[in-house]
Parts: C-alpha cells; sequence; structure tokens
C-alpha cells in the first residue's frame, strides 16, 4: 500500500481520471469572499505574518507548520461541539475504484483535517496535507493533498459534497477543491504580501462551507435526502 507522501498528481489524475478545471465556478466563488476579519484578528494576523517575513526561508517544515501555519488557521476557530473540530496527524482510509474499476486500498496520514467525530475524524470536509520549506520541497505537496482528499470523497459518497484543502510551500498558499471528478488549484498566494488578507477570507469562506455541508449530513443520517 502506497502511503499518501509518495503519489503526484499526474499519478492521481490518471489512476482515477480525475481532471482539473480552471473555470470550476466553485473555486471562483470560494476565492472572490469578502469576509470581515475583526480588529484582534489584524493584530495576530500582522504579527505572525512579521514573524514569517523574517524567518520564511530558514525554518525547517515543523518551523513553518509550528510558528506560522497553524496559528495563522487557528485565526479561524474550526471548532463546533458536538459538530465538528480540527485534527492533526490523523489517519484516514478508504477502498477506491481506479479507471479499471479494480479496488485500491488507500491509507495515509493527514496534517490536519476538519472532520465530524470527537477522537478520530469520520466525515471529512477540509484538508491541509504538506508544510513544504520553501528552499526544501520534495516530493509532490499537490499529489498528497488530492489523494488525501479522494480518500476523503470516497468516506463521504453517500452525501455528495465537495471537498476542500490547501498546501503551503514557504510563504505560498495554495487552494484546492474536488467537486465530483473535477478539481482545480488557486493561484499562489503569498503570505509576506497583502495577500495574507485573503488567505484568511478563504479560511473563514470555508468554515462556512463546511457549516452547510454538515447540516447536508445530517439531513441525509436523518433520512431527509
Amino acid at each position: 500500500m502506497k502511503s499518501f507522501e509518495n503519489w503526484k498528481y499526474e499519478e492521481v489524475e490518471l489512476t482515477f481520471g480525475i481532471k482539473q478545471n480552471e473555470h470550476l465556478a466553485l473555486m471562483a466563488e470560494w476565492l472572490t469572499t469578502e469576509a470581515t476579519i475583526e480588529e484582534d484578528e489584524k493584530k495576530t494576523i500582522i504579527r505572525l505574518q512579521k514573524r514569517l517575513k523574517r524567518f520564511a526561508n530558514a525554518w525547517n517544515e515543523e518551523d513553518l507548520k509550528v510558528f506560522f501555519v497553524i496559528p495563522l488557521i487557528d485565526v479561524v476557530d474550526f471548532y463546533a461541539e458536538g459538530r465538528y473540530r480540527a485534527f492533526t496527524e490523523a489517519m484516514i482510509s478508504a477502498k477506491i475504484k481506479d479507471i479499471h474499476q479494480k479496488d485500491l486500498d488507500l491509507k495515509g496520514r493527514v496534517e490536519f483535517l476538519v472532520a465530524t467525530g470527537e477522537q478520530d475524524p469520520r466525515t471529512p470536509f477540509f484538508f491541509l496535507n504538506e508544510y513544504k520549506p520553501q528552499l526544501k520541497s520534495q516530493n509532490d505537496p499537490q499529489g498528497q493533498l488530492m489523494i488525501a482528499m479522494l480518500v476523503a470523497q470516497a468516506k463521504n459518497e453517500s452525501f455528495d459534497i465537495p471537498i476542500f484543502g490547501l498546501y503551503t510551500i514557504g510563504r505560498f498558499w495554495f487552494f484546492v477543491v474536488l467537486q465530483a471528478k473535477e478539481y482545480a488549484v488557486s493561484r499562489a498566494f503569498d503570505a509576506t504580501e497583502d495577500d495574507v488578507w485573503q488567505i484568511v477570507k478563504i479560511l473563514k469562506k470555508v468554515k462556512l462551507y463546511i457549516e452547510e455541508n454538515y447540516q447536508k449530513t445530517i439531513k441525509a443520517n436523518a433520512g431527509f435526502v
């Protein structure tokens, strides 16, 4: 069984028949959000951005995660008691059919995800996989994220909801959405520049999507859809 970290994005496309759509409407809607950033949040964001500007080229992968990425994500509270929460270093697995209708067992560890569940993730909504240092990146962070998102899609099959995700390479943030057999990847958002404000707004928007999709799962489980 190949771990998530060994997948490349083209291999994911060819193995499972998914295609990139640069004009995916959901991606455009997600990225153009104008969510509000509160004053206390602004102070935190500015402090974190100053730290990133100073150390972006010196940090290793763990530094980048601990001192910038997770604190910035935590500006948006992804905890909703009794509904969903954030998980780190979580294992997820699913059986997925490839383009030849052969079942493949996929299992891997995800750096960060938001899902239902208290001890273990059950219905995943949003992923962050990989915090690659800008000058030392190896493997394919997009491929690693996409295979994890496909596993989530398989786990959520009965709910028919899109999967949202992101990966980071140093100061650059890339947002990804998977909808049925199509996916889209955003432009690079530079967290050392004014893009940092849009990054946070995009994270706030995904929280709204998570809430909407959570409600869909509740209705599905109750037999309403």
